[in-house]
């Protein structure tokens, strides 16, 4: 297990918008100069209108042990937290069946977004997997509609054990299917990386921490916009708000290796 930094990257980002995404802007994201990238019309009204019909017939489950509730499809490591890989890894198999049930009606929004990945970094992208455990799934389809703690998604802190600790930026991104038009739900993040002391912070019995964490830190709102793919680094603290109805996405995470290989993964 590699050592993880205790001095947070923390200088001011350059820009307080979503810049459209490119090598630049990728390169930027990654060295946190800016809070997140773009991708605009990434999917129409229609792709997303297919997506969730079949999502809706196949049904969400809500996160264990999640306050406020979080509805998803699909398997997370964040559910299978300590030595439970191979209980992950079996639930993986049984939920990229139920993904390509879903995506098999409109299109691939993971396939979508690793071919523009490939095309703005040059870099080989593909799904997580690990020698020992075979392929990770990636591309939740979830709900978050009565928002989130404060919190990180960092697997190098979260899950040391599992194979994916060993990138060096995790990012995640969002597809956007289906928003409330008045009141869609906005993500706060917040320019202050974890770092290994900010664990006294920790919400006892949670996965969120207190506010101090972020005091001082500046902020950048997400006001996410259907049919949209946004990406930021989740080292960051980050929140969501409550939305005024259904908010939709598909969602994974995707890291960068020491190899400058990308991979993604749930």
């Amino acid at each position: 297990m590699r050592k993880l930094s205790s001095t947070p990257r923390r200088p001011s980002w350059s820009v307080f918008t979503a810049q459209e995404l490119d090598q630049n802007s990728w390169q930027q994201l990654i060295r946190n100069e800016i809070p997140a990238v773009v991708i605009r019309d990434f999917a129409t009204p229609a792709e997303c209108s297919r997506l969730i019909d079949r999502a809706q017939v196949i049904g969400f489950e809500s996160y264990k042990n999640v306050v406020p509730p979080i509805d998803r499809i699909g398997a997370t490591v964040f559910e299978h937290n300590g030595s439970d890989v191979s209980g992950y890894f079996q639930r993986a198999e049984q939920c990229r069946a139920l993904q390509g049930e879903i995506f098999s009606q409109s299109f691939s929004p993971l396939e979508r977004l690793m071919s523009r990945l490939r095309q703005a970094t040059g870099a080989p992208v593909q799904i997580a997997a690990d020698p020992k455990h075979g392929t990770y799934c990636a591309g939740l389809i979830r709900r978050i509609e009565n928002g989130t703690l404060l919190h990180i998604d960092y697997a190098p802190a979260e899950q040391p054990e599992w194979w994916v600790a060993q990138v060096q930026v995790q990012l995640a991104w969002n597809l956007y299917l289906e928003l409330d038009p008045q009141n869609p739900g906005r993500t706060h993040v917040y320019n202050r990386e974890w770092a290994p002391e900010d664990e006294v912070y920790k919400l006892a019995g949670t996965y969120g921490y207190s506010r101090p964490v972020v005091e001082g830190a500046e902020k950048y709102t997400l006001r996410p916009t259907m049919g949209d793919v946004y990406i930021f680094s989740t080292r960051n603290y980050h929140e969501v708000d409550s939305s005024g109805g259904h908010r939709t996405t598909v969602t994974s995470a995707i890291g960068t290796l020491p190899d400058g290989r990308i991979v993604l993964w749930s």
